[in-house]
């Protein structure tokens, strides 16, 4: 066997490594797609979705609205009790004219 210009001589039975060589291609590179983003893929909501994302919405603030009422009216209360009033709750009498 001869050895190349570049190769150093080697002795006999030892491994020789092949330099890689490509395939040159027969078709024209084509320019790679970009992956899908995750924008790409996601679904709009229906509208069935939106009106119970709506409802819900309302709902919670309502029941805000409505919790902190009761709040207020309950710390009034303690505030007049803390202060050692009576008659902090007004009494409902009923009508004697029925």
């Amino acid at each position: 066997m001869t050895a190349s210009k570049n190769e150093p001589e080697r002795p006999p039975g030892e491994a020789r490594i092949l330099p890689f060589r490509g395939r040159p291609s027969r078709e024209p590179q084509q320019p790679a797609r970009p992956a899908p983003s995750d924008d790409d893929m996601v679904e709009p909501l229906s509208t069935g979705t939106l009106i119970k994302i709506a409802l819900l919405v309302i709902f919670l603030v309502v029941g805000g609205v409505w919790l902190m009422n009761k709040l207020r009216d309950i710390g009034r209360l303690e505030d007049c009790a803390m202060q050692g009033r009576r008659n902090c709750v007004t009494i409902q009498v009923p009508d004697r004219n029925r």
